[in-house]
């Protein structure tokens, strides 16, 4: 099983940044103009959706929009809904089975949400 490894710093201004083993770099918090943690759940969700039914979808414009039922109480979402936009030339019935299945069989996010995936969350204090 490989492992994925994200490195986070909190910055001064309270928002964290985040880097990738690959470069990438992102800034997230509780702040105007910055997305915060749950946005990135959604964002996860439907970019993984699009990325995954690529095959399907070459040379059509995709677009996504997901929404989630946030449960206020538990401080949780209780479900995700995302909806695929797709423009191109194939036939809808053909074309949305085949996002579909692509979609099932290829989007890691879609597959961890659906399935529960543990969380373990490990402390370790360093001396300054």
């Amino acid at each position: 099983m490989a492992t994925r490894k994200i490195m986070l710093t909190r910055l001064e201004d309270g928002t964290v940044e985040a880097r990738s083993q690959s470069g990438a770099r992102m800034v997230l918090g509780h702040m105007e103009g910055v997305f915060d943690p749950g946005e990135v759940a959604q964002i996860a969700l439907a970019g993984c959706a699009i990325l995954s039914s690529r095959r399907e979808t070459v040379g059509d414009e995709v677009r996504a929009e997901v929404s989630g039922e946030y449960n206020e109480e538990s401080n949780r979402f209780e479900s995700f809904s995302e909806t695929l936009f797709i423009k191109g030339e194939e036939e809808p019935g053909k074309l949305e089975q085949a996002v579909q299945d692509a979609i099932r069989t290829n989007c890691t996010i879609a597959r961890t949400y659906e399935h529960g995936a543990k969380v373990q969350v490990n402390v370790e204090i360093e001396k300054k």
